[in-house]
């Protein structure tokens, strides 16, 4: 726990982000990764039809976010006061709860697997590749939770390089296991959907056996503790709304592009959201990496601590947002052409990510305050950020901008989105986040 404690150059604070950013940007890639070789191997429909799954991978994704980072501002106070074994108890309640959902999501998901593929938007054309991604992803919905559980777990314990470890190990067998199944075997995405879950379930394995013998948060006899899940529900509510608002936002683009572009479009959508995945993985790494540091400071009470984090983060959000956007349009076809070659595919990806990025300008900083509010303990000011940014503001500009501007309205959605919100957010942080650190005598 020494890095929450000590003081930290801004350079310092630079190589501590490190292993967090990276963390993210590892997640970022599984599903990029499956996009990559079924559209090689098996072209842009099944391409498409990977976008379509993308709001159940939300939901698992949301639902361990929401757990994780939630009782992870609780068990970083509790580490920070010294109480130990009420932090071990929490963290074994909360992987309970966790479990519990995982199994009862993936019932339903297989049950209901072919009336869910229709509702999020399948055409009959891309049903052959949808279903067996999606029963495959329903599968694996267990090691799903647990990895991404476990992965912000391990930097509240103050070991954010066990959390790039996960991640690099996966992402790594992922690489391999879709080049078997789906370049040697053929299997497009049916094979895409089982590297993607063995890669992460040997990922969720290696941190299993960390929580197992070597953290100082331990697995321990449990305590049911109702307001503690609630709270952990209600204060991590707006990382899970960030999981689920990208998967309703990809539902949406999916409807309405259909009608621009049919699959084309979808696939052209699926690439730009790739995009957006991996950048927005900068800006989520220094969210997770900066909350245990907080919430660890408000319990030992060192509060220049919390001070000098928050204005380094600012600082590092400021410059990375031009230099992402700035990247984005310089490299933007380059990326493109990862995934698909010159043709309608292209150009249409290619025009809206010219609109599109514009939203790397403001993005960073929601996130980061949406996260700072979550380690405060303030769930509802972080959901109201979040909820903003990524589900109000995005289904109204949707349903209304492509009415007025065409096709440009869709790609301007987003962007838009994140503009107003980020007054909104600054005005939050005036107003109540620095208001909590003058009643806790931070400033």
């Amino acid at each position: 726990m020494k890095c929450f404690e000590t003081k930290m150059t801004y350079f310092q604070f630079l190589r501590y982000l490190v292993p967090s950013v990276l963390t993210m940007i590892f997640l970022s890639f599984y599903t990029t990764i499956d996009g990559f070789f079924v559209s090689k191997y098996a072209g842009s429909d099944a391409l498409a039809g990977i976008n379509i799954v993308i709001p159940i991978t939300c939901i698992i994704f949301g639902t361990s976010v929401m757990l994780a980072t939630g009782s992870g501002a609780i068990i970083g106070e509790k580490l920070g006061q010294k109480r130990e074994q009420e932090a071990n108890e929490i963290f074994t309640f909360i992987a309970i709860v966790l479990l519990i959902c995982s199994v009862v999501f993936t019932i339903a998901g297989i049950l209901f697997l072919k009336p869910i593929c229709i509702f999020l938007g399948s055409s009959p054309r891309l049903l052959p590749h949808v279903m067996p991604y999606a029963f495959v992803i329903f599968l694996g919905a267990a090691p799903m939770s647990f990895k991404l559980f476990f992965e912000y777990l391990v930097r509240t314990d103050g070991k954010p390089n066990m959390g790039m470890v996960m991640s690099l190990i996966g992402l790594i067998l992922n690489v391999v296991f879709d080049y078997i199944l789906v370049g040697v075997c053929d299997m497009g995405t049916f094979g895409a959907a089982w590297g993607t879950t063995l890669s992460i379930t040997v990922s969720m394995l290696i941190g299993l056996i960390y929580f197992l013998k070597y953290s100082h948060i331990k697995f321990c006899k449990p305590k049911a503790n109702w307001m503690v899940l609630f709270k952990s529900c209600t204060n991590g509510s707006s990382e899970m709304l960030t999981e689920m608002s990208t998967g309703i936002t990809t539902f949406f683009f999916n409807l309405i592009i259909m009608k621009y572009f049919g699959e084309d479009g979808v696939a052209a959508v699926t690439i730009i959201m790739y995009i957006y995945y991996f950048f927005i993985s900068f800006y989520m790494g220094i969210a997770v990496a900066t909350a245990p540091v907080v919430s660890y400071n408000i319990g030992s009470g060192n509060h220049e601590k919390i001070k000098e984090t928050t204005r380094h983060s600012f600082i590092t959000i400021a410059v990375s947002s031009v230099l992402i956007m700035a990247v984005s349009l310089l490299y933007g076809k380059q990326i493109i052409h990862l995934f698909v070659g010159d043709g309608n595919v292209f150009d249409i990806t290619w025009d809206g990510l010219k609109l599109f990025s514009l939203v790397f300008l403001f993005i960073g900083l929601n996130v980061f305050l949406s996260g700072y509010f979550t380690a405060l303990g303030n769930g509802f000011i972080s959901a109201l950020i979040s909820s903003l940014r990524s589900l109000i503001l995005v289904v109204v500009f949707i349903l209304i901008l492509p009415r007025i501007m065409g096709v440009s309205g869709v790609w301007l959605t987003m962007p838009l989105a994140e503009a107003v919100t980020i007054f909104i957010s600054v005005y939050l942080y005036r107003a109540y986040g620095k208001k909590f650190m003058k009643t806790h005598n931070c400033i």
